[in-house]
C-alpha cells in the first residue's frame, strides 16, 4: 500500500520556463512538481521511475527550447507518450497542455488507445481552476489505486 502521508508528485514535461514558473504558483503546496525541461530527460526519468510513482503527468509536445544533446533535438511528446505507454501504469492520468494543433491530439488519441486517461487543454485555455479540477481527478485517482495496492 502507498504512504498517503507522501506527497503526491506530479512529472511536467515542460520546455517553458515562463509555464514552469506559472504551474509552480497554481499548484497546491501538498504536490511536489517533478520538472523536466526535455523530451530525453523524460524518457529517462520514466525508465528510471517505472510504475506509479507520479500521481499524474502533464506534457507539452515541443520540447526543444531547452535541450542539451543533439539527441534531444529530435525527440519531442511524441517519443514521450512511446515511453509513458511502456512504463507507466494505467491509471495515472495525462494532461497535454500542448499549443500545438497539429500533434497534440495525435498524442491524446495514442495515449487513449493504450487506456490512459488523457485531459487536453491547450496552455493558452488552461487556468488555475482547470488545472486545480484536474489535480482533484489526480488525487481521487490516486487515494482509490492507494487503497488496492
Amino acid at each position: 500500500m502507498k504512504n498517503l502521508n507522501t506527497p503526491i508528485r506530479v512529472l511536467i514535461v515542460e520546455d517553458n520556463i515562463e509555464r514552469i514558473d506559472i504551474f509552480k504558483v497554481w499548484f497546491p503546496s501538498d504536490i511536489w512538481i517533478v520538472w523536466v525541461d526535455s523530451a530525453g530527460k523524460a524518457i529517462g526519468i520514466l525508465r528510471r521511475d517505472k510504475g506509479d510513482v507520479y500521481a499524474g503527468i502533464m506534457l507539452d509536445h515541443d520540447l526543444t527550447e531547452r535541450t542539451t544533446t543533439n539527441a534531444d533535438l529530435k525527440l519531442c511528446g511524441r517519443h514521450v507518450v512511446d515511453e509513458i505507454i511502456r512504463c507507466v501504469s494505467k491509471h495515472i492520468p495525462v494532461l497535454v497542455h500542448s499549443e500545438n494543433h497539429d500533434f497534440s491530439p495525435v498524442m491524446v488519441k495514442k495515449l487513449e488507445a493504450y487506456k490512459f486517461s488523457v485531459t487536453r487543454i491547450p496552455m493558452s485555455r488552461l487556468t488555475r481552476e482547470k488545472l486545480n479540477m484536474w489535480i482533484d481527478d489526480v488525487r481521487d485517482i490516486w487515494e482509490d489505486f492507494s487503497d488496492i495496492d
